[in-house]
């Protein structure tokens, strides 16, 4: 049997059907907590994102235009949930000792550095401008397309490019300060 089409889900969620909205939340909840969670590195936090932001979602379903696919609109959600979280000064801040307790003794070296490697990433990418740091948490670590990130974010092309030339700009300036 094939999944239904998510227009179909998205019209049925239009229409108050709840069972239609919980298979639409389930087909989009990986991509959801993994946008929250690299903006948080909380995994509370990130799943307080995503339920606030399935929550708006699901109020305003009928605001959602079929235009767009709902996954650039869910991200864009998703991260404006997660920069409110930011702006509100509850996010957790970790120590690098913090960050390594949480490594497995068990993990390989290659794999030790590999998470090392993006601790620091992280670190260096809370050091950018708000827009910046969605820019690059978007495009870079999430993957998705140039026009979705500008859709997501209501940034003009240019603009995108822009933020996301001075993010891995500072990004790799921080990296090579700490690699030298």
């Amino acid at each position: 049997m094939n999944p239904e089409p998510e227009l179909d889900l998205i019209r049925k969620s239009q229409n108050g059907n709840a069972q239609a909205f919980r298979v639409l939340v389930e087909q989009h909840q990986g991509l959801a907590y993994s946008i929250a969670f690299r903006f948080t590195r909380d995994a509370e936090e990130s799943e307080d994102i995503v339920q606030e932001a399935f929550i708006k979602i699901w109020k305003n379903i009928l605001k959602y235009n079929e235009e767009f696919k709902f996954k650039t609109w869910l991200a864009r959600i998703v991260t404006n949930q997660s920069l409110d979280y930011l702006k509100s000064g509850r996010k957790k801040t970790y120590s690098k000792q913090e960050i390594s307790e949480d490594i497995s003794v068990s993990y390989t070296e290659q794999k030790m550095e590999a998470e090392e490697l993006k601790t620091i990433v992280y670190q260096l990418a809370d050091q950018l401008t708000e827009k910046q740091k969605a820019v690059f948490i978007l495009r870079d670590l999430e993957m998705l397309e140039p026009e979705e990130v500008c859709s997501i974010l209501q940034m003009p092309d240019g603009n995108m490019k822009s933020n996301l030339y001075y993010a891995r700009l500072k990004i790799k300036e921080g990296l090579k300060k700490i690699y030298k």
